[in-house]
């Protein structure tokens, strides 16, 4: 489906979130700069292929991590000589993104930034065709206001931790209950949930400006 040389960073990284899985499981603590939120390989999938289907030119990623979702985003917005612009607020997670993501030979096609991505959204002129959030939970209803202002109509956000957000957020559940009460409540989309484990994938169209 992807290159080769894409597939063997995006098993590589794979490799690496597994690793970091172990470790949690074993009780070690792992400083938050060096922590992988890399999503599962079917959601990356599932990413590449419904960007593919939207023939999406204009992508907000919203926690670039390590850039495993970012390769997968790219992958499909490069056929459409299109462009991810992607967003974190650790400059450590950049770094580690751009090396990965030269190894892949998507750069051209891809803009990491560091910094806030609420200025960033305000600053956006092109309409966005999707916008993935996979940053702190506390932050997503603001985000996805911002973003459905630049979003196009039929355009998409993936909100990434629905599911497993009780478990992030055990000192503040309310977090999670209001963020789903706001996209299920909002008169401009249209939402379901997709249940990839353990994460959950919130799936959201504008349906009206």
């Amino acid at each position: 489906m992807l290159p080769k040389k894409i597939e063997r960073v995006l098993s590589s990284l794979e490799n690496y979130r597994e690793e970091e899985i172990q470790k949690e499981t074993l009780g070690e603590d792992i400083p938050k700069e060096d922590q992988s939120l890399a999503i599962p390989r079917e959601e990356g999938k599932f990413l590449y292929l419904l960007a593919k289907a939207m023939k999406a030119k204009h992508i907000l990623e919203i926690g670039t991590s390590f850039g495993y979702s970012t390769i997968w985003l790219t992958a499909a917005a490069e056929e459409q000589e299109g462009k991810v612009i992607s967003v974190d607020i650790l400059p450590e997670k950049i770094i580690q993104a751009t090396e990965n993501l030269k190894k892949t030979r998507l750069e051209d096609s891809v803009e990491l930034i560091l910094g806030d991505a609420k200025e960033v959204i305000h600053k956006l002129v092109n309409p966005l065709d999707i916008v993935f959030l996979d940053a702190d939970k506390r932050d997503y209803i603001d985000f996805i206001k911002l973003a459905l202002k630049k979003l196009r109509i039929g355009g998409i956000i993936l909100s990434d931790n629905v599911l497993d957000c009780p478990d992030i957020h055990k000192e503040d559940p309310e977090i999670c209950e209001e963020l789903m009460d706001f996209i299920r409540n909002h008169p401009k989309v249209s939402s379901v949930t997709i249940p990839f484990l353990p994460n959950g994938l919130e799936m959201t169209m504008k349906i009206a400006d």
